[in-house]
């Protein structure tokens, strides 16, 4: 397999997912120096709930003014990186411009990443945020599904590709307010198996949080069909 791999970097070798230059080194996995350097990673000082990092905060991680004033349906959410910059620009190029290369290597980057104070060997399942089947056709393929993937290879744990359903065709949420995308979303995601999630610890994956309406009302659902604990993970965060 090593030899195999060897000769396909060779032929194909490897590019940057941000300005598509070859990577040089061996270490430069998945971004050339230059554009790693544009990534902002979500560590440090956090909150322990939803992961909003406090970059300018030198106190340590404590709750945040939204889940103080309204705690979430999941217990916790993790996220790689902000969206912005390099980021954004991969993702945006795997999820609009059907790139599944650059979506197969961000997965792989979303695998390799630890995230903070969380442990996969505490859940049972990974559930990908489902796609109405409308946007499935449309799109060719689940962006949340791909990256799940990967975290189920590394982590070697069972993925539940239909647990969580689309119950309803929803507006996108693009351009829409935080109350706007709650709206939007509500009573969106049905269980298909109650059984299957009844005192669970299930891991949600989804590409981009970016106010956490999409996930929280995933959580809401599973929670409702008896899941125990709800850990988010993403591959950005709008910050």
């Amino acid at each position: 397999m090593g030899i195999l791999k060897n000769i396909a970097d060779i032929i194909f070798p490897p590019a940057c997912l941000g300005c598509e230059e070859i990577l040089a080194r061996e270490e430069d996995k998945y971004f050339c120096p230059d554009c790693r350097r544009q990534i902002r990673f979500l560590t440090g000082s956090i909150c322990p709930i939803c992961g909003i990092t406090f970059f300018d905060s030198p106190a340590e991680s404590h709750l945040c003014g939204n889940c103080i004033e309204q705690k979430p349906f999941f217990s916790l959410a993790r996220a790689v990186a902000a969206y912005e910059n390099v980021m954004l620009e991969a993702i945006q190029k795997f999820k609009y411009g059907r790139d599944l290369s650059t979506g197969s290597h961000l997965a792989s980057f979303m695998a390799d990443f630890p995230f903070p104070d969380f442990d996969c060997r505490a859940y049972d399942m990974i559930v990908p945020v489902p796609l109405h089947i409308k946007k499935l056709r449309q799109r060719g393929f689940n962006q949340a599904v791909i990256l799940a993937q990967a975290l189920k290879k590394k982590w070697r744990m069972p993925l539940t590709y239909f647990l969580l359903k689309r119950a309803k065709f929803t507006l996108t949420q693009t351009g829409l307010k935080k109350k706007e995308r709650e709206g939007n979303i509500k009573g969106a995601f049905a269980v298909s198996d109650e059984k299957a999630a009844e005192g669970k610890n299930i891991i949600l994956v989804d590409d981009v949080f970016t106010t956490g309406a999409t996930v929280n009302e995933c959580a809401r659902t599973l929670r409702r069909a008896g899941a125990k604990e709800i850990a988010v993970l993403t591959l950005a965060r709008v910050i």
